[in-house]
This record gives structure tokens, sequence and C-alpha cells, in this order.
């Protein structure tokens, strides 16, 4: 244990510790900024990403029974990777069928959208969606609904790469 008289016989020790805890508290201070600089890497594509998935989830969702399957096949195009390949078969096996065989059209529109996590590879997007559904009685109902949707890029665009209902 150190005393104020063993301070006044080592006192480069002291200064030592300063130092080692300058130093310490430094590098701390620059990884805490380079996390923060790293978590916030590029505003601009979060921005770019946000805008896309505001403009292509209500392509993702919205179809109408008369132009279905060009409405799907829209659908389809604003996804990339495995998850095209997935929605697509939804889309084939669930969403055709039942749309055609109950005449249902719905309409989707974004209500809310945010950044929640992302860089200048991948963008998590959390959107809030009314969805309205119409069928041959022709009453419609409106579903609320949160979604994350992850955004990747794909060329030039920002594309849906995963769709998460919560």
């Amino acid at each position: 244990m150190s005393t104020p008289a063993t301070s006044r016989q080592h006192p480069h020790l002291l200064g030592a510790a300063l130092v080692l805890a300058l130093v310490a508290a430094g590098a701390v201070a620059a990884a805490m900024a380079w996390l923060g600089v790293r978590a916030d890497a590029d505003p601009a594509a979060q921005q770019e990403a946000l805008r896309e998935a505001r403009s292509r989830v209500p392509l993702l969702l919205s179809y109408d029974v008369a132009t279905l399957d060009d409405d799907l096949d829209r659908a389809i195009d604003q996804t990339t990777g495995e998850f095209r390949d997935d929605y697509a078969e939804i889309l084939d096996k669930s969403v055709r069928k039942l749309a055609a065989k109950r005449g249902i059209s719905t309409v989707a529109e974004v209500v809310g959208a945010g950044v929640v996590d992302g860089d200048e590879d991948r963008v998590t997007v959390l959107v809030l969606v009314n969805q309205t559904a119409t069928g041959r009685s022709g009453e419609p109902v409106v579903l609320g609904s949160r979604i994350e949707v992850e955004m990747v890029p794909d060329g030039d665009t920002w594309r849906i790469a995963g769709y998460t209902p919560l």
C-alpha cells in the first residue's frame, strides 16, 4: 500500500501511474468514440435505406386481385438474397391462391418508420404499416402492424433482405 511518505520517496512512480492512467483513459475514450462511429458508420446509407424501406414495403405488401400476377412480381422485385426466394415461395403457395380464390386485394401504407441499427452494409428499419384488405364482400378490413425489415445495398439501391413481423 502506498503512503504519503512512500509517494514522496518515489515521485517517479506517482508520475508513471498518472501517465498510465491518462493513457488508459485516452484508449478507452478512443475505443468508445470508434464504437460510436461504427454503430452509426454511415448516416447517409442509413437514410437511403430508410427512404427505400418506406417506398418498398407498400409495394411488397400491396396487390390487386385484378392485376395479381403483375403485383406479386413487383413485390418480389423489392427483395434480394435468400429472402427473395423465400418470399417468392410464400407468395406463390399462399397469397396467390388465397387472393384469387377469395378475391382479396390489399393496399399497404407506411405510417411511420425509423432506423433501428445499421451501417453501410445492412440497415434494420422498423416500419409501422396500415394494410387495408378488401374481399368480395367489399367490406374493408384495416390491420396495423410493426415490421422490422433488413435492408441491404443491391447495386445502386437498397432492397429488402429480411422481414420480421413484431
